[in-house]
């Protein structure tokens, strides 16, 4: 088990409650020193870029493949420096995520016992009740629910009592907002070879396809190497079309850019994460965002971006793990060649050890944050802004909020952002 994880310690929750506090800090602050952009030169064989560039031949144990990933968007300069306060909206039982239907007004808490709440201005209630299948233990139980663009079906991703991850499907009444248990539909399952770094997020891509995050595997350090072998579908992003077809429980999409190659399962779309517990896509952009928790010593924020039409972010990528951690060697065994460098790295000085994403911000709740990409960490609590204006060699980033035993910042209903607390609050941004 990691002994960072952001899940196995409850004394260490409300010990962080008390020092960090589940309010928020009025204002921003910007340290100079903390983390750490992108080297000027390059380190080993990894590609100095912000994901914009050709990306070199990736070698894996399973294949070689070349992939390309679209040019970024023109700086637009220096973002406003916004002001944050978090407002709660509620207590919940160990919440992980907040999400919301397309078009909805009504933002959904994900509770890693197994419950999604539904909560609106005037009242809250639990709308789908799984825990009979999953156990918050550590980093497992319910840890993720997307919601499909255009049919009238939710997705969860679940760890199973026998530890292993289960994405499911579920017919949801727009009407009344709840989730017919009945019609539960397993679309996806992966053998986890221990408790922890099961990923867990989902998200629709701009193509309304479904995309699914997995963790290496856990124990540590990689083990297995399965985080850049293209046999294994851990440490990876999944990519798949999750409504049934025939007796098929989802569909590959044919662009996925393994399919076809040789020892290669066809559902992988990027690779060499260790744990990438939160990603999302900017709205505007495509692009993809991934906050992927590090091993001893680095967190990392990394980039995707889209092409001009809003696809392909992180098509084929590799980020790196388990040859690299951050900007360092990690796994000598392990090829680096082709991989990414991370957007922003930090190290866990000052009580910091787990990086939550994440997501830019584009709701009218803080007209000065659009733009940034929001971030923090497990442990200290610090809630950050990251201006993607920057240049990756020189990157800005405040520190806007605090949140004891952060777990998340999500997207809800309008695009306004929330921050999480495992501990039980969530909060949404706000100005001032």
């Amino acid at each position: 088990m990691d002994a960072r994880s952001p899940w196995t310690a409850t004394a260490s929750i409300v010990l962080l409650a008390l020092v960090a506090g589940c309010g928020s800090d009025s204002g921003s602050t910007t340290d100079a020193t903390f983390g750490l952009g992108q080297p000027t030169t390059t380190v080993g064989d990894i590609a100095t870029t912000d994901a914009s560039t050709t990306v070199a031949a990736t070698t894996t144990n399973a294949a070689t493949t070349d992939t390309t990933v679209a040019e970024s968007a023109p700086s637009t300069g220096p973002l406003p420096t916004p002001t944050v306060s978090l407002y709660e909206v509620g207590s919940f039982d160990k919440p992980v995520q907040v999400t919301s239907r397309p078009g909805d007004a009504v933002a959904y808490v994900v509770e890693q016992p197994g419950r999604v709440v539904a909560i609106t201005d005037l009242s809250s209630e639990a709308v789908l009740d799984i825990t009979d299948l999953t156990d918050a233990n550590g980093e497992q139980g319910l840890l993720g629910l997307a919601f499909h663009p255009t049919e009238d079906l939710a997705y969860v991703d679940y760890t199973n009592g026998s530890g292993d991850t289960v994405v499911a499907e579920f017919a949801f009444d727009p009407g009344t907002g709840v989730f017919d248990v009945a019609s539960r539909r397993e679309v996806l399952t992966v053998d986890q070879p221990y408790r922890n770094h099961n990923g867990g997020q989902l998200a629709f891509g701009p193509d309304q396809l479904l995309y699914i995050g997995l963790g290496d595997g856990g124990s540590g350090g990689d083990p297995e190497r399965h985080a850049l072998d293209l046999g294994s579908r851990l440490g990876k992003i999944l990519r798949i079309d999750p409504v049934a077809d025939g007796d098929q429980p989802f569909t590959v999409p044919a662009d996925n850019p393994f399919v076809g190659t040789a020892g290669a399962d066809p559902t992988i779309w990027a690779l060499g994460l260790r744990n990438p517990w939160r990603f999302s896509f900017d709205a505007p952009t495509g692009d993809l965002w991934i906050a992927d928790v590090g091993q001893g010593s680095y967190e990392e924020v990394n980039r995707a971006v889209a092409t001009s039409d809003r696809m392909n972010a992180g098509r084929g990528a590799n980020f790196g793990w388990s040859a690299i951690e951050g900007f360092e060697p990690f796994n000598t065994d392990q090829p680096s060649d082709g991989a990414l460098a991370p957007l922003f790295v930090y190290d866990h000085t000052d009580g910091r050890c787990s990086v939550s994403g994440g997501a830019v911000a584009r709701g009218a709740s803080v007209p000065d944050l659009q733009g940034w990409y929001v971030f923090g960490d497990y442990c200290s609590g610090q809630i950050w802004a990251l201006d993607p204006s920057a240049p990756p060699t020189a990157p800005r980033v405040i520190q806007i909020a605090q949140l004891g035993g952060l777990a998340a910042i999500s997207i809800g209903p309008d695009g306004d952002l929330f921050a999480v607390s495992n501990g039980g609050s969530v909060n949404r941004l706000i100005a001032g």
